[in-house]
């Protein structure tokens, strides 16, 4: 699955990431967990990072498949 990230959380994965999910689904937080052991940065972990699956926001226990669309985004702050 092809993962997408916006905002500042980007710069640490240098633009989109390729995930293997089981076909059975993966938790967002485990998917949190393998994309910040795979790429050594703890900044997916933020619970100000949101998860949007299929161009909604969803809750860490919200269940991914490989058929998903998957994007991670920080807040996004401004004057």
């Amino acid at each position: 699955m092809k993962i997408g990230f916006y905002g500042q959380i980007k710069r640490p994965f240098g633009g989109a990431a390729e995930v293997t999910a089981p076909n059975e689904g993966v938790t967002v937080t485990a998917l949190r967990r393998l994309l910040a052991e795979r790429y050594e940065d703890e900044a997916i972990l933020e619970r100000s990072v949101r998860a949007v699956v299929n161009d909604e926001i969803v809750p860490e226990t919200h269940v991914v498949f490989p058929v998903d669309t998957v994007e991670f985004m920080s807040p996004v702050s401004g004057g």
